[in-house]
Parts: C-alpha cells; structure tokens; sequence
C-alpha cells in the first residue's frame, strides 16, 4: 500500500520521496521527505569568465528558464575546467543542491543532487573539472531546513507584489516602487511590526548591498534609505541607528558626510557610490528604502509519524503540544514555542507503537493471551499444570512497566548514560571531542522491550578550511580544522578587522563565529568647532582635511590634520577666534566703501574719490589679524585739465566747466599759441572740435579731460573738400541747395513731366570728395497691360501717360465697370477693372391651357422655348421663341385657343388608319406559320457539320447608338432658327394628341 500525503509549507520545497508504503508489520517503511528552503537565492556569486551576457547571477536570480530578461542563462567560455561558485554568506546545513542547465535543443533539464547526509559549509561550487568546455547554469538552488523562505515574511495585507527576501532569520522588504520622506518610510516599516533597515554588518551588509545591485536597473533612484540618523541642530559626530545603537563603523562613499546644507541628517545607500554611505536631507520625499522585521509566524511545525499537533496559532511566542493516539507512547518534547527567530524550538516528538512481544514460556504452566495479541492494554492469563502453584500474578498486562529493554549497545569514541531499562526509561549517547554525533542522541525504552530506534554515531569532527577573506588572512595555531582548533584572522595595513578575529572549531563541525571581514579603515566625522568649517570629505585612512575659518575668525592651532591607522585623527582641534578692526574714519571729498559690509579680519575697504579728485595713497586696504586696519588713509585732490589746443578753419566747444555750463572758442590764433593757460576744466569736461563750411574733421573730434589732468586723444585737423558739379541727366535736372560743391552741399534732382526719377533724388558731398550713391534716371512712366478677366477684350491706344484703354464684351453679354480707362503719371490706369456678365431673359412666362419647354433648361442668351397646347386646343403664335442679346424673348407669346371639331375629325382618322394595321398585321402572321410548317429539314448523317444558326445582320443596316440619345452639345436643333419671331412648326399637328 502507497500513501502520499504531505503539506508542504508555501515558499518551501518537497525535497526526497514524497511516499511511504506500509509493510505487513503495520509500520511505514522509508525515510521522511523535508522541506528546505532555498538559501542560495540572489546571494553573491563568481564564475571562472563570462560571455554572450551570460552573467553569473543569472545563476541564482530565481528563473529557471533558458532565457533571463532577453539574455542567456549564465555561460563562461570554452576553456579546461570551467566553475560557478555562489557564497551563502554564512554556513548552512545543506541536504539537496538543484541544477537546471540548458539541454542539447535549449530545454532546460534539472538534476538533483541529495546528499548522503547534511553537508554544512558556505560555499557551493560547480566546475566541469578535466574537461573543456562552456559551463552553463540556468538556476542553481540549494536547499537547507535552517532558514526560512520568504513568505514567513508576509503580514496580513502584504500585498502579493511585495519585494519580499529572508536572511539569517531576519525579513527584509525592498520597496522600490514608490518614494517618499524618511518619516513616511519609517511609518510604512513600523505598520509591518518593523523598522527601517539597520544594524546591518559582515554577511548581512553583503546581502543587503547584492540585492540592490541586482535590482539596481529598475529602481528610479538610486538612493535608498536606511535606518540611521544623527540628532538635528547638534555639532556632535555621532550617527545612531533607528535603534538607539551607536553606529560604530559607518560605511560613507567618496566626500561623504558634507552636511551640504547643514540640515543632512539622515543617511541612504548610493548606488552612485558602490552603495556606500551618503547624508542627505531628511525631507527628501522620492527616495525607495528597505524594510526590516522579524518574521511573524514561524509556519507549520514538523509532525512525526501517527502524532497530533494540538493549537491552531502560529504566532511568534505561541505554543503547541504533541498528542500520540491510544497504543502510542509519545518520545521527546510534549511541547514547542515560536521563537522570534522563525523557528520552533526543539525538535518535533514521535509517537511509538507499544508491542510487548511473545512472551517467554512458563514451566510447568500455560500461558493464554486473552485478545490474542500482545499490543498495548492486551491481558495475560498465567495457570499452573497439576500439582504446582502459581508464584506472582495470574494475569498480567502489556505497558505495566517491569524490566524490558536490555542495555543499551555502546558506540566508538562516545559514552551513554541511562536513567534505567523500564519502560520510558532514556539512554543518552554524547561524542568525545574531536567527534559529532550523527543520529538521535537520545533512546527511549519502549514498552515492547526494545529501545527506539537505532544507536547513534560518533564521527571524527572536521570544520574544514576556513573561509578566506578579502584583504586579509587566515591562519590556523595548531595547523589543524578538528574540533578546539583554532583560526586567528588578521587584515591588511590600512584595513580593519569587522567581526571576531578568533574563531574554533565546534564539535557541531562549524566554526564558532561568522566570518569577518576587513573594511578600509575610517575615521569618524570631525568635530567641527564654532566659526570653522572643514575641507575634504575622504575620511579614509590617510587621507587628509583641513581645517579653515569662517569670514572674521582667526585660525589657532594646526589647520591639517590626516586620519591614521587607528582611526583617528591626528593632532588636536583647532579653534577659531573672532577679531575686529572697527569703522574708519570719513575721508573729505572722497568716500570708504566696506566691500562685504564688514569690519572684522579680512574684510576690505575700498576708498575713492568724487568727481574732479584724485585719489593719493592706496585705493584699498584690509582687516589684519592685530586689530588694525593696513597702510594709511588715503587723500582726495582735485585734478583739473588745462585749456585745449585749437584747430585751424576748426571750432572748438568745451562742456563742463565749473565757472560756466559751456561756451564756444574761435581760434584766434596758430595752435601754438592758443593754450593760454588762463583756463582750467575738472575732469569729465568734454571739448568737441568741428571745422568750417567745407572743411572736415580727420581725427577725433571728441577730447575728454581726464583723471591725469590731460586731454585725451590728439588735436584733429581740418581739411578742405570740394566734390565738383554733379552729372547731367537726360529728361532732368538738379539744383545744388547752397549753389556750392563743397563737403556737406546737396544736389537735389528731378525728371520732366511724363518721367520719372530712378535713384536717389537727394545727394551729398561726402568727405571722400564724392557725391553720395549713383546719378539718378529719368525713365519714361509707362502703364502695363491692363487686367482682363473672362471674355473680356482691351484695346490700347498706348501705354504711355495719357493712353486709354476700351473695353468690349461679346454678344450675349454686358458690360458692368468702365469702359475706358487713361493711363495716369503714377503708372496705373484710371478706375477698375470691368467684367461681362451673360445675357439672360429669365424664364418665359406660362400660358394658359398649355405649357412652355426651355430647351436644355437654360434662359441665357441663344437658348431656346417650346409652347405646347393641350389636347382640343391650338396654338395661335409660334411654336419657338430664343432669347435674344437684348435680354428679351424673339417674337410675341403664342395662346392656345378652343377648337373641338378639329380634334374629332382627327381622332376619326387615327381609329380607321389603327384598324387597318391590325389586320396587316394578322394576316402576316398566318403567313409565317404556313411557310414554315411547308419547311423541310435537311438530312445529317453525323454530328460532325452540324453548325449552330448564325444571325447573318446587314451590314448595311442603319444603327441607331445610344450616344445619338444622350448628345451633351447644346441648341443643336434650333441654332439656325431666326430670331425675327417667324419660325413656326417643324411638323404638322393634324391627327395627334397631346397627353
């Protein structure tokens, strides 16, 4: 009989034979399944060489398929032994490793590895080993019963898209789908019975850092809140985690802490800086951040065969209890407690089956089994053969308790202790050192005499090599890994021990400690003292800062200091001492201007003077550290320029002179002797020099009076310059404004009547001795041709000034606009444009006891109307009238008058001639009949001439066409009707009707 029934807990695996089968002895035969977790997800991991994408964290990242977000699954390139290794991070009891690799056609085939017995160790390697070849892994799982998986995580409302992961009994949560504040991520923690993360070190730091890497690509920003900060408006250096624990080693990136803004008060892991540290500002309310709790049940406990768990709760601190059925006895612990770890404690009880056995036979007496059986609660009957006596109990029963079980066997390189041979009674097996227990460590005697299970083992204890690490090394004291060895790390210079230097071998076969690890070594933040602040941000060992005051603060004591190998900074903390040098004094005509609008050290004054003075002494001067300002105050005095030079055939106007607003000199005299000396201008005055008519300026014509007491610039001259006559222009003329040729004269220009000017009407000597731009033209005024729309037609006399244009229209239209225009001086022609417009007669009018038909339906000029009469009447008038270019119709309006009498005797005619084709008709019908029943058919002796009748048409018969029917030219049929009104009837009205 098979059975196979097994729970599995959601997030773990059924690892092992998921059946039993239940032998004729009534007990199960075969090993219990369990269910492990797989510890290997998204840990950190390392191959021999990478190729075509093929990561090595494709290997463990939770996808079996061959295909990982469009890449391959992990694959090195072809090379002797390839490998795959994945670090744990710490050491597990592995039982099952699960490989998934691509087949030969791309499928993924899957191989599990069950291990003999529990292996424990941290990493899990994979090569090909002596061969070459690609290694290619799709998922790697390995799988241990000493961690949790993640749904223990969850909590009531976790949504089903949580981020959820579980390391070292510990729940982690990366909320990367949305942001927000450092309050606001710790509210969100908290309402999950948690925190933000902290506390983080060693192995919990690795995994925490490798998860963000591999989510790195999909996260909006890449910084992520943790769970420590430091006090607000408090100089002190120290950072504490959301614990109240002092953090004692932060890890911070490059120039890392700054207080950019002296409000940076918390801390995120920047992905910009390999994840390290990075103090930012608490308010920032876009960044992801990560989650940590404890897990809140610890699952479904172990259940051994034929047991019952009693208590529903699953709690963290709940409690449940074993219960074995009648027949049982029940081995172990009665109960277990959820710790906060996520496990339950102890291991899970059993429940044996109680069978006495036969029992041994009694001399001289007969023993009767009463239920025939020999299970718990069966009865036994003992009675004496003739002559004897029965010494002890007639009956006895199975489960009393008496002596059974014998004693206990021994084991190599272990001792047993038991606390008898009853029934109930234990026998516990420990290891000498040097060796691990492998089996149960306690057996129980059962009633049936027989002691539970099998004895246990004793082997030799070996904790392996253990782990290397990263700047740093390991030595073993006594040369051994057995157990009470012992391991001693130590770092390289510069680099730091995290975690216990010393570790030993346990009988547990593992290493007494995590692995450590070697950190760079770091110095705190630096005290900064009041009116200081700090330069550099590398706080790694060596590495230096200096130390500077702020604007008014003298520096006392050593400004660099560097952080050394023990973590500290060298030297003492320096101070900052506040020194002021005071106001100054006013200077007259002159003014001091504070530059930062301080007087304390290393502020700066600068003076200047006002107008017209200059400044001797120094312009600025500065705050020392004595209190004093530097050099001596400066003095103003006025600066004055002399009188300036003249220009001969020049004028000269100066501006700015104190005693007047302005006034003109005239030379009267050579250049030599026009400085007199008499005068004197302050600075800014402004001297402009201009030459008589017909002379120009060559120079500067602009001087200042400067700060050095000179004129600026050299004197200009004045130079004569005559342009000579302009040229003549035919149909034109010019007239020079001042009847001169000289510089700045003008020549203005104009045409004869009927001409106009092209070009410049006005020009000017220039300097250069031309007459300003090209000599004009005078171009006769000429109309163009006028605009024509339509039918209308122009005829020009000219297109010359006065020439008139006519217009005409064909016949059928008129003409609305002039029909003349002239041909002005300014080029265009008089009015506008007229245009022709058809001639139409509108529709003709309706006459009585008829009805008119405009040909084609169009009343314009040359269309054409039909009158009709009714039946009895007749028309008086003609039959078509055509509309004339006059607007009107041609002739007068017909009437339809009475004529009854008529109308009979043409009707009588239509019914005799109507008779008369009736018997036509008939009598050629009888005619045909006959010809052809007189008809002979032709003989055939064979279907191979018969034709088909062919319809022989002439070739000379007249075709009506359709297109003959449906002819688009218009007035075909009256275009040759006159117009004077005579036309009358095209056929006789006699013998037909109109209806």
């Amino acid at each position: 009989m098979k059975w196979k029934i097994w729970i599995v807990s959601f997030g773990h695996c059924l690892l092992s034979s998921g059946s039993l089968t239940c032998n004729a002895r009534g007990k199960w035969q075969g090993d219990l399944p369990f269910c492990g977790a797989n510890v290997a997800f998204r840990k950190p991991t390392n191959q021999s060489t990478t190729v075509r994408g093929g990561d090595a964290g494709h290997g463990n990242d939770g996808d079996s398929s061959t295909e990982h977000d469009g890449k391959r699954c992990t694959e090195t390139q072809s090379e002797p032994s390839p490998w795959w290794k994945v670090d744990l991070l710490k050491s597990y009891s592995v039982k099952v490793v699960r490989v998934t690799t691509r087949g030969c056609c791309e499928e993924g085939i899957t191989k599990t590895f069950v291990c003999a017995r529990a292996l424990i160790g941290q990493y899990v390697f994979l090569q090909l080993v002596g061969v070459e070849g690609s290694l290619s892994l799709c998922e790697v799982e390995v799988f241990a019963v000493d961690e949790f998986s993640t749904d223990r995580c969850a909590y009531s409302g976790t949504p089903a898209d949580a981020d959820l992961a579980a390391f070292n009994s510990t729940c982690y949560e990366f909320v990367v789908k949305k942001g927000g504040s450092f309050q606001e991520a710790r509210n969100y923690c908290r309402a999950r019975g948690g925190d933000l993360v902290h506390g983080f070190q060693g192995a919990a730091s690795v995994y925490i850092l490798n998860n963000l890497e591999r989510r790195k690509n999909k996260l909006k920003t890449q910084l992520v809140w943790i769970g420590a900060q430091k006090e607000p408006l408090i100089t002190a250096r120290t950072w504490r985690w959301v614990d109240g624990e002092i953090v004692q080693k932060p890890s911070w990136g490059k120039d890392q802490p700054n207080n950019y803004n002296g409000e940076q008060n918390c801390v995120v892991l920047d992905g910009g800086r390999s994840w390290l540290w990075n103090d930012v500002g608490c308010n920032l309310d876009y960044l992801h951040w990560i989650c940590q709790s404890r897990p809140p049940t610890c699952g479904s406990p172990e259940k051994s065969e034929n047991t019952t768990i009693t208590g529903t709760k699953r709690t963290i601190g709940s409690t449940i209890d074993y219960v074995c059925p009648d027949g049982c006895m029940l081995i172990g612990s009665k109960s277990r407690t959820c710790e906060s770890s996520g496990f339950w404690s102890g291991e899970p009880a059993t429940c044996k089956f109680v069978d006495c056995g036969p029992l041994p036979n009694l001399e001289n007496g007969v023993i009767t089994l009463v239920d025939e059986r020999t299970t718990y609660g069966a009865f036994a009957d003992y009675a004496c053969k003739e002559n004897y006596t029965l010494l002890g109990d007639a009956r006895r029963r199975c489960g009393d308790g008496v002596d059974w079980c014998p004693e206990p066997p021994q084991i190599n390189g272990g001792v047993v202790t038991t606390t008898g041979r009853r029934a109930g009674s234990t026998a516990s097996y420990s290891c000498q050192n040097g060796f691990i227990l492998f089996g149960d460590n306690v057996l129980t005697c059962d009633v049936g005499g027989e002691w539970s299970g099998k004895a246990p083992q004793c082997r030799f204890v070996d904790c392996g090599a253990p782990a290397q690490i990263e700047f740093g090394s390991v030595t073993l004291i006594n040369g051994t890994t057995t157990v009470k060895s012992l391991a001693v790390y130590t770092c390289l210079e510069d680099y730091w021990l995290v975690g216990e230097a010393r570790q030993e071998c346990t009988k547990e076969g593992k290493w007494s400690n995590d692995t450590p690890s070697c950190e760079l070594i770091t110095c705190e933040e630096p005290e900064v003292p009041a009116g200081s602040y700090v330069v550099g941000y590398d706080l790694n060992v060596h590495s230096a800062i200096e130390y500077h005051c702020e604007a008014g603060y003298l520096l006392q004591g050593e400004s660099r200091h560097t952080c050394g190998r023990d973590g500290e900074w060298s030297g003492e903390v320096p101070t900052c001492e506040y020194v002021d040098c005071g106001k100054v004094l006013p200077v007259l005509n002159g003014a001091a201007e504070y530059v930062n609008g301080t007087t304390h050290l290393g502020s700066e004054i600068t003076y200047s003077c006002t107008r017209n003075y200059r400044l001797n002494g120094v312009s600025r001067r500065y705050c020392l550290d004595n209190g004093q300002w530097s050099d001596a105050t400066p003095k103003c005095e006025e600066i004055r320029c002399p009188e300036p030079i003249y220009a001969e055939h020049g004028i000269l106007s100066v501006t700015g002179n104190d005693r007047m607003y302005g006034r003109t000199l005239i030379r009267t005299g050579t250049p030599e002797n026009s400085n007199t000396g008499a005068t004197s201008y302050k600075i800014g005055a402004l001297a402009k020099y201009r030459c008589e008519r017909g002379y120009k300026v060559v120079g500067e014509p602009l001087s200042t009076c400067e700060d050095n007491g000179k004129w600026s610039g050299e004197v200009p001259r004045c130079v004569y310059v005559d342009c000579g006559k302009p040229e003549h222009i035919q149909h034109g003329r010019y007239t020079l404004t001042s009847n001169a040729t000289y510089y700045g004269a003008a020549a203005l220009y104009e045409c004869d009547n009927n001409f106009e000017l092209d070009g410049f009407a006005r020009r000017l000597c220039l300097e250069n001795g031309t007459w300003s731009s090209d000599t004009p033209v005078c171009k006769e005024i000429r109309c163009k041709n006028p605009e024509r729309d339509g039918v209308l037609s122009t005829q020009i006399s000219t297109h010359s000034v006065g020439g008139v244009a006519h217009y005409s229209c064909p016949r059928g239209f008129y003409m609305e606009g002039n029909e003349t225009r002239v041909c002005l001086q300014n080029g265009s022609w008089s009015g506008s444009t007229p245009a022709c417009f058809s001639v139409d007669c509108k529709h003709p009018e309706a006459i009585e006891n008829g009805r008119v038909i405009v040909v084609n339906g169009t009343t314009t000029y040359g269309g054409t109307a039909e009158y009709h009469c009714l039946p009895q009447y007749e028309r008086v008038g003609p039959f078509l009238r055509k509309c004339l270019d006059t607007g009107s119709w041609s002739g007068e309006e017909p009437k339809c008058e009475f004529a009854p009498n008529e109308v009979a005797e043409t009707q009588g005619v239509g019914t005799s001639v109507g008779i008369g084709a009736g018997v036509i008709i008939f009598i050629l019908i009888i005619l045909g009949l006959v010809y052809l029943r007189l008809r002979k058919a032709t003989p055939v002796k064979n279907t191979e001439n018969v034709q088909a009748a062919e319809r022989k048409e002439d070739q000379n018969a007249a075709v009506m066409s359709y297109a003959t029917l449906n002819d688009g030219t218009p007035n075909t049929m009256y275009e040759n009707v006159p117009e004077d009104g005579l036309y009358d009837s095209p056929y006789s009205l006699s013998g037909s009707t109109y209806g």
